[in-house]
């Protein structure tokens, strides 16, 4: 019964030529976003809402009436996701680094990833760091929305030159180094931003003078 089970499981073989281009689209991708993430984060939360609101939908239907429906729950989930995620851009991108610091708590504490019913330890715990990180970065979002995005530019270009051959080492210190540059870069940007709209309000007009 296993060996049906274990052939039932498509295999995914990409060829080089698919492993280059996906590697060139995340480099480019990491690049944007490490140094000019603050001006695309709209554009990119539209993006990862789309693709999480069609894989929800997707297994719904799937679950629910098979591969057409499946598909067809993808597509209306992806517009619903990517309608959210850019009129909750904000939200959205708060919650994101919630999950990331999530997964990476679950992670440290060696959770098992099998759910019984019950809260184990480690999902208490990324839940918990879920719900403040969620808090922080929201409150700060404007702030800090250079140094995320410039965090997951990194990580993009790190994991694009895995894929080109490079060691898990060379990709990690550029990444690490793409992320540091990109966040200075992209902080001073935002600082330049505010200041220049700060001059640029209007002077309110001086009181009028006492009888």
């Amino acid at each position: 019964m296993a060996a049906p089970a274990a052939s039932a499981v498509p295999q995914l073989n990409f060829g080089p030529e698919v492993t280059y281009i996906l590697a060139a689209v995340l480099i480019i991708t990491g690049l944007a976003l490490a140094f000019k993430g603050h001006g695309l984060w709209s554009t990119v939360m539209s993006m990862i809402g789309a693709l999480l609101g069609s894989a929800v939908g997707f297994l719904f239907g799937a679950a629910l009436g098979g591969m057409v429906a499946g598909l067809v729950l993808a597509l209306v989930g992806a517009v619903i996701g990517s309608i959210l995620f850019t009129k909750l851009v904000k939200v959205a991108l708060a919650f994101l680094v919630g999950v990331l610091a999530a997964a990476l708590t679950y992670g440290l504490l060696r959770g098992g990833a099998t759910f019984t019913g019950q809260m184990d330890p480690p999902l208490v715990g990324a839940i918990l760091v879920l719900i403040v990180v969620f808090g922080i970065s929201y409150y700060f979002i404007d702030d800090i929305i250079g140094i995320i995005t410039a965090a997951i530019g990194g990580l993009l270009l790190a994991l694009g030159l895995f894929l080109l051959g490079a060691t898990a080492v060379t990709a990690g210190v550029a990444g690490l180094g793409v992320f540091l540059l990109g966040a200075l870069v992209q902080t001073a940007a935002i600082k330049r931003k505010k200041l220049a709209h700060v001059r640029a309000a209007p002077t309110p007009p001086p009181p009028p003078p006492s009888q």
